[in-house]
């Protein structure tokens, strides 16, 4: 008798244990844990133009055909671009994305005197509601391929509810008559959300943002897909595959994602 009371004893917290998982897999929100993958998403996408401009396209570009018009500020001697996103900024584009804060772009010289590397800091900077935090390095890797790294970016909202993450990309620019029209992404980024679960966005696919578009502020890729997996413990994961599809004005984009359970969600609804 005592040896079965004491199995029920180790038994019970087993079992409750289980329910508990259990409970957290049934209760995850999808549609909300879709919405905050896609922020993730948008805050690694939003910011990637100003990264693709060279430092000697920086010499003539304007203010007005960047997205959020920010203050361009030019350091000669060190190579360092300075973006200030200052609020009240004449700026009149069709995408309604706010920014606060700044970005520092620093271009490192090589041997030969070529610009092969540089890094996009941000500095008490804010994408919308979001705070984004850390530094990004980029290496041109031939004349038209970008490759980028990064490590422990970090995204907070304003109720300090922090995500953290990582990853590695190539980048490959088009141009026309010199000027660059165009540019598409692959790989992946992977890290902890903000309730502690590892995550992954991965880009097997190219995604393709095209200049004109993002000049207006427009930040979403206007084609291509991206696969979300997100842990529920152990060797246990749950997918969602988010789509982006052109409307009737060529640069709004629709960002549809189908959810583990099979339902489909659009994710950037009309307000």
């Amino acid at each position: 008798m005592k040896r079965s009371i004491f199995g029920l004893i180790v038994l019970v917290p087993i079992l409750m244990s289980c329910a508990e998982d259990e409970e957290k897999v049934i209760q995850t929100d999808l549609p909300t844990e879709a919405s905050q993958l896609f922020s993730i998403s948008k805050d690694w996408n939003e910011s990637l133009y100003f990264a693709m401009i060279t430092w000697k396209e920086y010499q003539q570009v304007d203010s007005l055909n960047l997205p959020g018009c920010p203050a361009i500020h030019l350091d000669q001697v060190r190579k360092v671009v300075t973006l200030d996103f200052l609020a009240g900024s004449t700026c009149t584009q069709s995408g309604e994305y706010s920014r606060s804060g700044k970005l520092t772009i620093k271009f490192e010289d090589s041997l030969a005197n070529s610009i092969n590397q540089w890094t996009l800091t941000y500095d008490d900077y804010h994408f919308g509601s979001k705070k984004i935090e850390g530094i990004r390095t980029f290496t041109r890797n031939g004349s038209d391929e970008v490759l980028e790294e990064f490590n422990d970016l970090i995204e907070s909202t304003e109720t300090n509810l922090s995500t953290e993450f990582s990853g590695k990309f190539t980048h490959t620019k088009a141009y026309v008559n010199d000027s660059l029209v165009s540019f598409s992404s692959t790989g992946s980024l992977s890290g902890l959300n903000a309730v502690g679960r590892e995550f992954e966005i991965a880009i097997n696919a190219p995604v393709n943002r095209f200049i004109n578009c993002l000049q207006e502020n427009e930040v979403l890729p206007k084609v291509g897909a991206e696969n979300w997996f997100v842990s529920r413990g152990g060797n246990s994961e749950v997918s969602y595959l988010t789509t982006y599809e052109v409307l009737v004005d060529e640069c709004k984009v629709a960002a549809n994602t189908m959810l583990p359970d099979g339902r489909k969600l659009l994710l950037n609804p009309k307000k």
